[in-house]
């Protein structure tokens, strides 16, 4: 197996010229794999790069790819990643620091990991044995555990621990060769979210690796100063971007919420509060069912007359389970604390909010499911 290392400096000569000796001796560890080493440097005013092509000589597993000028981790990566695949024949790459802050003997246990089924192997300062320097600041721990936290709830990725662990190792065939590097959303470290993102969607096996992560030994940080503002844009616009269906289903909510509310209160005057209740929500839900199909999951929408008559029936069935439940809680609240308005209302609200999240889960996952959207 193809295994290439790709390692970016900037200001790196000494920390380069220690590295690449030590990474030699753990490729021996695995003889069976074909390791290689792309050094990507971001035109370093230290020699950086010359010192690499001298190196080159010595260890042929070597290469350097140079940037014209200092772009961003982010940027540095996905070119690296590009001529890794392209030119180098990767089936395996590996990201790492060249600072000593990630242990190189780390990167024959993230190859071992691959070797056993894993797609997206990552180096972890938060799962169990990890860690990260006890002489950090405080606010750079409390970031650093926030802002993973943050990321783990916000992309509801929860087999995960650090986002933006910048230590890994990611299978290539069906996943990196499947993420539109083009479009990758930051030029720097917050890169390292949006492609953990993307491979999870992927439907990559992921595993965390345990690492102890070390100070700076020397050289440069490629740290931006922007990187808090960069992850969290990152982690919101993925965010808004899967949970657009989602927006659009609240806003046709609303619309069925106003139609529903209205008809509501205008027949609870002539009729029973429950079955005003029942008749609302079947108008509702006719006028909501159009307008999801047509917008909602637009990008999904069904077009045949007789799926559509399947569909509305699927969907009638589903959606009245929760109007049921709401004309009963209606019933029941006006019995127990009188027919006024406030009490109708509020316990029509709740059986609304409860319809909601049961409403898009169907949706969603029976009704308008991606696979299906040719219907």
């Amino acid at each position: 197996m193809r295994v290439v290392v790709v390692i970016p400096t900037y200001n790196e000569v000494d920390n380069i010229t220690r590295l690449i000796p030590i990474l030699a001796e753990e490729f021996k560890k695995m003889p069976r794999h074909d390791f290689k080493v792309l050094v990507v440097d971001d035109n370093s005013p230290d020699g950086t790069a010359e010192a690499v092509k001298k190196m080159i000589g010595e260890y042929p597993f070597l290469s350097l790819l140079l940037q014209e000028s200092k772009k961003g981790l982010g940027v540095a990566y996905v070119n690296a990643f590009k001529k890794a695949m392209n030119e180098m024949g990767a089936e395996v790459l590996v990201e790492m620091d060249a600072d000593f802050q990630h242990d190189p003997e780390a990167v024959i246990r993230f190859i071992a990991e691959i070797d056993k089924g894993y797609d997206y192997v990552i180096g972890s300062r938060f799962t169990r044995g990890g860690s990260i320097p006890e002489n950090w600041a405080f606010y750079r721990k409390l970031l650093s555990i926030g802002g993973n936290l943050f990321s783990k709830l916000a992309l509801r990725i929860f087999n995960v621990n650090d986002f933006t662990s910048g230590f890994k190792a990611s299978r290539v065939h069906g996943f990196v060769d499947h993420l539109d590097l083009d479009r990758v959303l930051s030029g720097g470290f917050a890169y390292k979210i949006d492609l953990l993102f993307q491979m999870h969607k992927l439907g990559a096996k992921i595993k965390e690796v345990p690492i102890v992560f070390g100070l700076r030994d020397r050289g440069d940080s490629k740290m931006e100063r922007n990187n808090l503002i960069d992850s969290l844009k990152v982690v919101l616009t993925i965010r808004v971007k899967e949970s657009q269906s989602f927006i659009k289903f609240m806003a046709v909510g609303f619309v069925g919420l106003f139609t529903d509310l209205g008809i509501f209160n205008l027949l609870r005057l002539v009729i029973l509060s429950q079955y005003a209740s029942a008749v609302s929500g079947l108008v509702a839900m006719t006028v909501t069912f159009a307008f999801n199909n047509l917008w909602s999951f637009g990008d999904r929408k069904i077009t045949k007359p007789a799926i559509i008559i399947k569909s509305f029936a699927v969907y009638g069935v589903f959606s009245y389970i929760p109007i049921i439940f709401r004309s009963w809680l209606v019933k029941q609240a006006v019995s127990w604390f009188g027919n006024s308005w406030s009490v109708a209302n509020a316990s029509f609200f709740v059986g609304v909010v409860v319809g909601l999240v049961w409403n898009f889960t169907v949706y969603s996952r029976i009704i308008w499911k991606k696979e299906d959207s040719a219907g």
